[in-house]
Formats: structure tokens, C-alpha cells, sequence
């Protein structure tokens, strides 16, 4: 052996590991970042699929208005359909229970979800302006327009994501002169 052998201390080798061990820390610094990217992506993704599944049953809400049958002594206090302050409270998970009648569930949806889409409609009265005639217009129906004013109706859908772990509510005030 030559004399420099003998009296290396390892300096060399310490020093890269310690090297090595800065690089595998800012890797994995770098790898939880774009984990953490990931995962709000993922969670803007599956809140927007709940908005639109939500405005998906409150439109389905303004077709069964209009297709059914349904007529001013269907509203009550159950069944998706409610008179004026007789409607449950959208916060409620309860209300949004699929074993409940508390809404109507809708199928259709594009997509694949957790649970199906729901609605339910709230009876809110003949509306009029209170500031002058033709001031009021909902969905082309106006003060002016046919023999009767138009019904008012508060619609409320609810859906959530496909993971079940995002909810959204929509709310939407529907006229209809029926």
C-alpha cells in the first residue's frame, strides 16, 4: 500500500452521502408537491361534476313542473313537493336521504356519481311586481302575459360527487302560469 492510502479518512465518501442525502430530500420535498397538486385538482374536478349534477336535477326539477301532471294539491309537507315554509331544510343531510321521500331522485345524469341527483320543489305563491306592472318577468311570462299571473316555485337540487365526499346545492326560482 502507498503511503496516501493509509492516511485517506473518507472525507470524500461522507461528503457525497451527505450530497445524496440533499438530493433525496428535495425529491421527496418535489414528489409531495405534486401529490398535494394532485389531490386539489381531484377535489376541483369532483366539485365541479357535483355542480353540474346538481344543476342536471334542477332542470329535471323545471321538466317535471312542466311534463307532469302536477297540480297546486300535490304540494305538501312531504314527498319533494312542499307548500310555502313547509320545505325541509337543504343543509339537512336527512333531506337528501335516497331511503327518505323527503326529495325526488333523477336519473340521467352523464356521468357516473355516488348517489343519484335530487330535487325537490317549494311552493312559493302567485308572484306579482310590487313596483308597476311588467316589471316581473319570469321565463317569458310577465304581468301582461295570458289571463293569470304566473306560479312562483323555488327548486332545489342536490348532488354529490363520484366519490360521495363532495356535496353541492343548487337553488332556482322557476314561474309557470298553469
Amino acid at each position: 500500500m502507498t503511503p496516501n492510502m493509509r492516511h485517506q479518512s473518507g472525507a470524500v465518501l461522507l461528503t457525497s452521502l451527505l450530497i445524496l442525502l440533499v438530493l433525496t430530500l428535495l425529491a421527496l420535498s418535489g414528489m409531495q408537491g405534486a401529490q398535494l397538486q394532485e389531490r386539489m385538482t381531484s377535489a376541483v374536478r369532483e366539485g365541479q361534476v357535483a355542480l353540474e349534477a346538481a344543476e342536471f336535477a334542477v332542470r329535471e326539477g323545471e321538466q317535471y313542473l312542466e311534463d307532469q301532471t302536477v297540480t297546486l294539491g300535490n304540494f305538501g309537507t312531504s314527498g319533494g313537493l312542499y307548500t310555502r315554509s313547509d320545505a325541509p331544510d337543504p343543509m339537512d343531510d336527512s333531506t337528501w336521504d335516497s331511503n327518505a321521500s323527503n326529495s325526488i331522485a333523477v336519473s340521467g345524469f352523464p356521468g357516473t356519481l355516488a348517489e343519484q341527483p335530487r330535487f325537490f320543489v317549494e311552493y312559493i305563491g302567485i308572484t306579482s311586481s310590487q313596483e308597476s306592472p311588467g316589471d316581473l318577468q319570469i321565463t317569458n311570462y310577465d304581468d301582461f302575459t295570458g289571463g293569470s299571473k304566473p306560479l312562483g316555485f323555488r327548486i332545489v337540487g342536490w348532488s354529490s360527487g363520484r366519490s360521495g365526499e363532495t356535496r353541492r346545492i343548487v337553488e332556482a326560482y322557476y314561474g309557470t302560469a298553469k
